[in-house]
């Protein structure tokens, strides 16, 4: 008797060529009939399944591929403007969960409308990007300091200029001059330009000193230009509402502002020494400027500008604030009789008699301020020139992050609040940063001695956010200590 198996499926011994090819004529016609009728028995079963499992729909897919698409757009982060790309992340990822969704995917153009490219990305992704975008505007950055890629990118997507909407570009000085000429990108409404790789301009025809000019740019609104010694822009100023200049000297600067009347947000880091004194044409006005961001080493010339409609102010500290930077700037408030609203100040070494005359300077408008303090700034001696009650008497709001706090500085914190308990302050926002595993210890005074304090001025109605951070604390990066702003 033969030891094989019997299948489980049909019943019937396995097919042995040695074993068959004995049996008479007849049993092997009997053998490949069973095996005709087990076949076509199988044939229909497979149908059967098929169908049964072509008929499950998963509750997702019945949604109509117009909602489905909305859903995928909202999958794209809205604070990243040039999402990079990333099989971990929409909308490549998107693609990958099933055929409709592909198919989904690859035919709703506004998910590869923006893009961001770094040195280490492919053409051949942003050749993909762009084909799959359609005819919608286009939202890209190129950031590329090898001259041979960076030729590629832009010879990718010169050919789509007339789609540019928001264009962020970071390239060789070589290749930002192929945006001259009759280039039309009659969308465009933002541009930032900038230069990466060796700052020397080598140019065909003309002086290096000649401006790169981007004229046929009819919807352009929003400009952030980098200028170095061999790379100047010309473009449509007179048409800009934001403009943020970088690595301009002073002169050159108001020169720029000049021709700029209809601006309403300005951000300015200049280089080199400041204007003399006396140096001046006569003040400059921006009738319409309503926010403004400068660095303390423009204060020297902010006297120079007229600024009648400022209400916001963002104030960096690049070089060490002084008395004079705090004269310019109540200068500048003065003469222009700003309503000046909201104040930021972004701290690195302030004395605290110069923090309280540039807090001085401030109209009676101001309502809300935010201090952003370096590593090395000390918190406190600000913090004591806040608690002078007729120091920005009508201030509701107050947020304080980062700096440095020893342990006999908390009591500090409660006392500005209590000082001004009985005034307009209503909201207080304070961050504790601690910057090593020895520094972790001053939670103790904080939870012992200013947060009780703290607590109870919350129970009267004042709205506080107290949080600590640092990168050795146990568990969460950031703990929050005391909320009720939210």
């Amino acid at each position: 008797m033969s030891s094989s198996k019997v299948c489980v499926h049909c019943g019937l011994l396995p097919f042995q060529t040695s074993a068959h090819s004995t049996l008479p004529r007849a049993q092997l016609r009997f053998r490949l009939a069973q095996l005709t009728d087990l076949i076509a028995k199988l044939t229909t079963e497979q149908r059967q399944l098929r169908a049964i499992s072509d008929s499950i729909v998963y509750p997702v897919l019945s949604i109509p591929p117009e909602i489905t698409a909305l859903i995928f757009f909202h999958c794209i982060s809205p604070s990243n403007p040039f999402p990079q790309p990333s099989p971990l992340k929409a909308p490549l990822l998107l693609a990958q969960i099933c055929r409709e969704w592909r198919d989904i995917a690859l035919s709703t153009p506004r998910l590869w409308q923006s893009l961001g490219l770094v040195d280490t990305r492919s053409v051949d992704v942003f050749e993909t990007w762009l084909a799959r975008s359609g005819n919608l505007p286009l939202n890209f950055s190129l950031n590329c300091v090898d001259p041979e890629r960076a030729s590629f990118l832009v010879d990718v997507c010169i050919p789509h200029a007339q789609r540019w909407q928001n264009v962020e570009l970071a390239l060789p000085v070589g290749l930002l001059t192929r945006l001259e000429g009759p280039l039309p990108i009659p969308l465009l409404r933002r541009i930032s330009l900038s230069l990466r790789g060796p700052f020397k301009r080598e140019v065909a025809n003309g002086s290096p000193d000649d401006p790169i000019s981007l004229r046929n740019a009819p919807s352009l609104r929003e400009a952030d230009v980098s200028t170095y010694p061999d790379l100047r822009f010309n473009l449509p100023w007179v048409q800009l509402t934001t403009l943020t200049l970088s690595k301009v000297d002073v002169d050159e600067c108001f020169v720029i502002l000049g021709l700029c009347p209809d601006l309403i947000a300005l951000d300015i880091t200049t280089i080199g020494p400041p204007p003399p004194p006396n140096h001046s044409n006569g003040p400059l006005t921006l009738p319409f400027l309503g926010s403004f961001t400068f660095a303390t080493d423009f204060c020297a010339a902010a006297d120079r500008l007229r600024l009648p409609k400022l209400t916001h102010v963002h104030i960096r500290e690049t070089v060490g604030a002084d008395v004079t930077h705090a004269t310019s700037l109540q200068k500048l408030i003065t003469l222009s009789a700003c309503p000046i609203q909201r104040l930021a100040l972004t701290l690195k070494y302030p004395a605290s008699d110069t923090f309280s005359r540039m807090i001085d300077a401030m109209p009676a408008s101001l309502h809300a301020m935010e201090v952003h303090c370096g590593n090395a700034t000390h918190v406190a001696p600000l913090l004591t020139a806040l608690q002078k009650p007729d120091l920005v008497s009508a201030l509701t709001s107050l947020s304080i992050s980062g700096g440095r706090v020893f342990d006999d500085d908390y009591d500090a914190f409660p006392a500005l609040l209590e000082a001004r308990a009985g005034g307009a302050l209503r909201e207080f926002s304070l961050l504790v940063q601690t910057y090593g595993r020895a520094d972790a210890v001053r939670d103790v005074p904080l939870r012992m001695r200013a947060l009780p304090r703290m607590q109870a001025l919350a129970a009267s109605g004042m709205k506080i956010r107290l949080a600590i951070a640092g990168r050795f604390r146990v568990g969460t990066e950031t703990e929050v200590l005391l909320d009720t702003l939210n």
